[in-house]
């Protein structure tokens, strides 16, 4: 029996973060034109399926177009603090348009909008030790000076306020929350890092495929992008009537789900008791791995 220990050599060496839960907020702005009401709706669509492969169905909040505004923001925000606490990570994304008038970065909802200084106060408020941001909107990058935190990673589809125009790198931030070519370490998590990584790839690659000066260029800002999970590949099993493999897939599951709760615990262990659990998870789960490979292979004779 061959293990997968590249794969195991990978996740041992893949520092981490403490949490004990993962929420996720997903705040959609008014697209306009119906085009881009349309590409926000996929977006977030792409955002919840990739979330609930991470986090229970309760940790994950839509706000949609229809009921985003900025007074339903911090009612939800008001309710969130309440209950988190500094063991706690929480990804925050902002899909839609955004504008920065050389003073003030606004995202665009029904009614007023939802201003830089709103994001910094709902944020600093907050009491998850871990933050990711996620803002997918034009002018975005204006918040990069005045909302970098030691415990925040933003992530921003511009550099700076003056890239006006509307951008494509939320489409392809959310396409890397499912493809496999984001996946770089080949553990089956796409983190915060990869997804950009991808997602600025395609971006450049896109404008000059096409001939383009860029008028975006996106950013990212703090420590945590590489340590923060946002989408677990291939997390759904495959349907099979095989009650055996079926059973192997679910305990599959397990000793993942198992996995990441012990990444998220790392800094409450010992590196000795951190390594000696993950090693033997890691080994379980090759076994198992190779089972699953034997099984399929009988079914298939």
């Amino acid at each position: 029996m061959q293990l997968r220990l590249p794969l195991l050599l990978l996740l041992l060496s893949w520092s981490v973060v403490t949490s004990a839960e993962l929420h996720i907020v997903v705040i959609e702005g008014l697209g306009g034109e119906v085009r881009y009401t349309d590409q926000f709706a996929e977006q977030v669509t792409a955002i919840a399926t990739a979330a609930a492969t991470m986090t229970s169905p309760d940790r994950v909040t839509l706000l949609r177009s229809d009921v985003a505004t900025r007074d339903a923001v911090f009612g939800y925000f008001d309710e969130l603090n309440a209950s988190l606490n500094e063991d706690d990570r929480i990804a925050v994304y902002l899909v839609g348009h955004g504008s920065y008038d050389d003073h003030q970065y606004k995202f665009n909802l029904s009614g007023p909008d939802l201003t830089g200084e709103d994001l910094q106060e709902l944020l600093d408020a907050n009491p998850a030790g871990t933050q990711l941001l996620v803002n997918t909107s034009s002018a975005s990058g204006a918040l990069q000076e005045h909302m970098s935190d030691d415990r925040r990673t933003l992530i921003l589809a511009t550099k700076s306020g003056v890239e006006r125009h509307a951008t494509r790198f939320g489409g392809y931030f959310t396409a890397a929350l499912s493809a496999g070519s984001a996946d770089l370490d080949k553990n089956n998590i796409v983190t915060a890092a990869e997804a950009f990584q991808f997602a600025e790839r395609q971006v450049a690659d896109y404008y000059e495929r096409n001939g383009q000066l860029a008028t975006e260029h996106p950013g990212m800002d703090g420590d945590n992008a590489t340590r923060f999970g946002l989408a677990r590949l291939g997390a759904n099993a495959p349907a099979s009537n095989d009650s055996q493999l079926r059973e192997l897939f679910t305990r599959r599951d397990a000793i993942n789900a198992s996995i990441e709760d012990l990444r998220l615990r790392r800094d409450a262990m010992t590196a000795d008791e951190y390594q000696s659990e993950l090693l033997k998870s890691m080994l379980e789960l090759a076994v198992l791995e190779d089972e699953i490979e034997q099984r399929e292979a009988r079914l298939q004779e």
